[in-house]
């Protein structure tokens, strides 16, 4: 996991224990996409988190080609089929919790019957995991029909279909399942609801401070769709000095308009790709501009700012590494003059700190107000920030297994910008170059 926050020797954090988050509600509600979500939050806090998707298990058991017969719930010839993928799933958790170093895991299913989550708690009571139930409820049937279109038909299942003829199959399992679906009522389980997808939350007899983390950050998720833009700031006419915050060059003020233009340009061609796909208009979702308070940052982003529905805002967390005693010197000076706070950097790049100045996971705690602004925001985001700051929220959304050491070798050159896509099934990631001879 990536940019890990905080790790302790046993690698359980806040002394919790184990718990398992059981998802409730129909198809399309938003739970693999909180799911996916949380666990990226929590393995970056330092609690080792997975999620485990029911539609995988029952792919690998029966094939992407399967009738929508197998979710009717009173189909009592297919009941066999759904157990034996249910306990399946259920026994990987159990196994990731007690023998293989996880902390939290999420069972990602419909969980629609109170009598079988009855059974799903007492398997889990009984190897002394916790559990917490989390019930997507949405009465909003614009937000379900967006979800289907623009998530759910783009899922293994649907790979070789047309989207109407994928719309049509998922409605008819939503059909087949929504008869049997019963809300949580027992008060004495821990639970959460949400209520389309943010609206409103519910909880419920919560335990620890784990689980209180969890509606926490519950408390920030939606899934609406936004898109996340990371670019440098401009060259400054002081490139190599942190202290002197020098404004942007000539060439600097070059490379604003060129961005401007390439990052207006492609919202502009996502808005019309999404209306032809998905008949969707999102020309009117907002471009929120994040810049830190160097002046070089916020002097590139201030060619934003007469843009319609563009709003720049300064953040003094988006400040870039403070280099400390190291300012002005390349790495080979460094070297020279400090061999053993070199060899100690070399041995641990992410976490060692010079005298006076801050190291990688030093930002990377300071960003986490950031990250969770990110989170919540339903609009799209520009973060314009010097590198050293790119690479620390870069890598929260990086894939799993990108150690610590890479952060601070990141690179993200001024001939680019980056587009990260968060979605139900991952972050989609693009690198964009930026057209030097577009600045209109």
């Amino acid at each position: 996991m990536a940019a890990q926050l905080y790790k302790t020797h046993t690698g359980q954090l806040f002394h919790a224990g184990s718990i398992v988050i059981i998802n409730v509600g129909l198809p399309a509600r938003g739970k693999t996409h909180g799911s996916r979500s949380l666990v990226r939050y929590m393995n970056w806090l330092g609690v080792k988190s997975k999620s485990f998707h029911m539609g995988q298990y029952r792919r690998r058991l029966y094939g992407t080609d399967i009738s929508a017969d197998y979710f009717d719930l009173g189909n009592e010839q297919m009941a066999q089929e759904r157990m034996k993928a249910e306990d399946s799933c259920i026994e990987d958790i159990v196994e990731y919790l007690t023998n293989g170093g996880g902390q939290l895991a999420i069972f990602d299913a419909s969980n629609l019957r109170a009598a079988r989550r009855r059974q799903i708690y007492d398997r889990f009571e009984e190897g002394h995991i916790r559990p917490l139930f989390v019930e997507y409820i949405c009465g909003n049937d614009a937000i379900v029909e967006e979800n289907i279109r623009k998530v759910k038909i783009t899922s293994p299942d649907y790979v070789t279909m047309d989207a109407e003829t994928a719309v049509n199959d998922f409605k008819a399992r939503i059909s087949h399942m929504e008869p049997y679906y019963e809300t949580i009522s027992d008060n004495d389980l821990s639970y959460i609801k949400l209520h389309n997808v943010g609206e409103h939350i519910e909880v419920n007899n919560i335990r620890g401070y784990l689980q209180s983390r969890v509606v926490f950050y519950m408390m920030n998720l939606h899934i609406s769709g936004r898109t996340i833009y990371l670019a440098r700031s401009g060259e400054s006419s002081n490139e190599g000095s942190y202290k002197a915050d020098a404004p942007l060059s000539e060439t600097g003020h070059k490379y604003a308009l060129n961005l401007r233009a390439a990052i207006m340009r492609c919202i502009s061609e996502r808005n019309n790709d999404v209306l032809a796909k998905t008949e969707v208009d999102i020309s009117k979702r907002a471009l929120k501009v994040w810049t830190s308070t160097h002046v070089k940052s916020y002097q590139t982003a201030e060619y934003f700012a007469h843009n319609d529905n563009v709003t720049v805002r300064r953040r003094m967390l988006l400040k870039g590494l403070n280099p400390g005693v190291c300012e002005n010197l390349s790495l080979e000076e460094v070297k020279e003059r400090f061999p053993d706070e070199y060899k100690s950097y070399l041995r641990d790049p992410y976490h060692h700190r010079y005298s006076l100045a801050e190291s990688y996971h030093d930002v990377s705690v300071r960003l986490e107000p950031v990250i969770l602004e990110l989170e919540r925001e339903r609009d799209d985001i520009l973060i314009i920030a010097p590198e050293s700051a790119l690479r620390c929220i870069y890598a929260y959304f990086a894939p799993e297994g990108l150690p610590d050491s890479l952060i601070p070798t990141l690179a993200f050159p001024r001939s680019i910008f980056v587009e990260l896509t968060p979605t139900a099934y991952g972050c989609k990631e693009r690198r964009i170059g930026i057209n030097p001879g577009s600045s209109n």
